[in-house]
């Protein structure tokens, strides 16, 4: 049976009419050069296909990545307790107190403070030094506070890096904006193990971030804008599903490989592996080919996928779009709506991350086995994407959003109740919660921008999440100097937060919008319905 798409309404009258003005389409005569979005193409092949099984497959392993890449310092820079005073050391009043580490008792922070040298290795020593790099690499007890910064300087690099990267994949393409962020990562994770400095550590951690934001981000836009409209959410959804899982994952990571050389190295050969793959398998994607005004090369790219997914292209099909191949940074300034809507969804981004780390980053303190706190933390977010994916389903891109904002946002505040039970339920919900919110915001913003400043759109409400990952350590060490403010304070900006979503359209079941223009129709009242195949 022959199908038939709608093509777009701006091809020319003689294309479409016979001779006589007579529709070819209703005397069931297949048009001869008939023109079409790309949205239309991808809906015509009609379902997820191996080739975007493929593109998950591979995308998902990086997102995998991605989360060991984020959480490496959970168990490379562990404290570690299994130390003793040195002979010297004891004939200076070193003191050792189970649980604590060296430089955290005071009267071992006096003897360096009295003596020369580090007392590393001289006042104390440690029964397994390479267990951590507090124990590996010796810092004298007032420089302690350089191994806390490990964390926030990654996220300062992903500040960085998804500004940079999604910038530079509008421009160069997603598929070489990825393998270069993805090139950069491996190569900082092969230094960390065998140049054993706290500085090298700090850069090449900075690096680490920065190339997360922009491989992590490139792949999730490159997923969607291979996905039909109608699976968008499907495959939007499964790879912060393998995020999650990735997250949780990280415990088996650290308890097999206790030694954190070792463990660094383990966990550099999978992205090591994975990059050559993605070299050999990763598509450019056809809306960037498009866009760049490469319409024979969007039609192979699309053709590609015709032919691994055994399907049809339209016949004599040419791919349209309305373009702006002008769009840029200062388009987002210009036009009111659109800055409106980027401003909220930065907000949106910076309440995700900053409710997401505070509890993850709060926990710390959680009685029991570190690796099965890791473990059960990042399970934890997994009915939150279950429930992402159903509910943007039935409520949309928008409600979904904001009502799981809305609960989280209640469960921090909650949370000031000093009670140890409903305080360890209500961060059970809220990493639940959060764990939607992410699902929801990625896919959110992806299908908001116009294809030109897409991945630069999406970039700078990235770069919002990661100042607000850098600003949760701090969040988190308040709530020893008052257990309740920082839970409030947190909430209330949360509800602030939901309130402003309602002044952003809803994208679910719509176009990717190619234009400004397009961008402007998300705001109609009735949504208009795909051309049906």
């Amino acid at each position: 049976m022959s199908v038939v798409l709608e093509p777009n309404n701006k091809v020319s009258p003689a294309e479409n009419n016979g001779e006589n003005g007579t529709e070819l389409s209703e005397l069931g005569i297949q048009q001869s050069n008939p023109k079409y979005k790309i949205d239309n193409v991808l809906q015509h092949f009609g379902t997820i296909g191996r080739f975007q099984v493929v593109l998950i497959i591979l995308m998902s392993t990086i997102a995998a990545l991605a989360a060991w890449r984020i959480l490496f310092d959970l168990f490379a820079a562990k404290n570690n307790f299994d130390w003793t005073c040195t002979e010297l050391g004891l004939e200076h009043n070193c003191t050792f107190v189970e649980g604590k580490m060296p430089c955290e008792v005071e009267q071992n922070k006096a003897i360096e403070d009295k003596l020369d040298g580090v007392g590393n290795g001289l006042y104390w020593e440690f029964n397994n030094t390479k267990f951590s790099i507090k124990s590996d690499i010796p810092l004298p007890c007032k420089e302690h506070a350089k191994f806390t910064f490990t964390s926030s300087i990654f996220f300062i690099g992903a500040f960085f890096g998804v500004a940079g990267f999604g910038r530079l994949s509008d421009m160069i393409g997603r598929r070489k904006t990825l393998l270069i962020s993805l090139g950069l990562s491996v190569a900082q994770a092969w230094i960390i193990p065998f140049f054993k400095n706290i500085y090298v550590y700090l850069a090449c951690r900075c690096l680490d971030g920065a190339a997360f934001g922009g491989y992590f981000l490139i792949g999730f836009v490159l997923e969607v804008e291979y996905a039909p409209p109608k699976y968008r959410n499907t495959i939007g959804t499964s790879l912060h599903f393998i995020t999650s899982i990735g997250m949780a994952s990280i415990a088996f990571w650290g308890y097999l490989f206790q030694d954190w050389t070792t463990y660094a190295i383990a966990l550099a050969v999978p992205s090591s592996i994975m990059l050559p793959v993605c070299f050999f398998f990763t598509p450019e994607s056809p809306r960037y080919c498009l866009s760049k005004g490469d319409d024979k090369q969007a039609l192979s790219l699309l053709s590609k996928v015709a032919q691994v997914n055994k399907q049809e292209m339209p016949v004599n099909c040419e791919l349209y779009e309305d373009v702006d191949t002008s769009a840029s940074l200062v388009d987002v300034l210009k036009n009111p709506r659109l800055l409106r809507c980027g401003i909220i969804n930065m907000f949106g981004w910076f309440m995700t991350s900053l409710v997401y780390y505070m509890l993850w980053f709060s926990a710390k303190n959680l009685a029991g086995s570190i690796y099965i706190n890791a473990l059960i933390l990042g399970l934890a977010e997994l009915p939150g994407r279950v429930f992402a994916f159903f509910a943007m389903e039935k409520l949309g891109r928008k409600v979904t959003f904001m009502a799981s904002l809305a609960f989280a946002s209640a469960c921090v505040m909650i949370s000031a109740y000093d009670n140890k039970t409903s305080r360890k339920v209500m961060y059970g919900f809220g990493k639940a919660l959060s764990g939607s919110l992410w699902a929801v915001i990625y896919l959110y913003s992806s299908e908001m921008y116009p294809t030109k400043i897409r991945s630069l759109g999406s970039g700078i409400g990235s770069a919002s999440a990661r100042v607000a990952a850098l600003l949760a350590p701090f969040i988190s060490d308040a709530l020893t100097l008052s257990p309740v403010i920082p839970y409030i304070a947190v909430g209330v900006v949360g509800f602030l937060c939901t309130v402003a979503f309602i002044l952003v359209p809803e994208t679910g079941g719509k176009d990717l919008p190619q234009t400004l223009s397009e961008f402007d129709n998300l705001f109609e009242k009735k949504e208009k319905k795909n051309p049906q195949v």
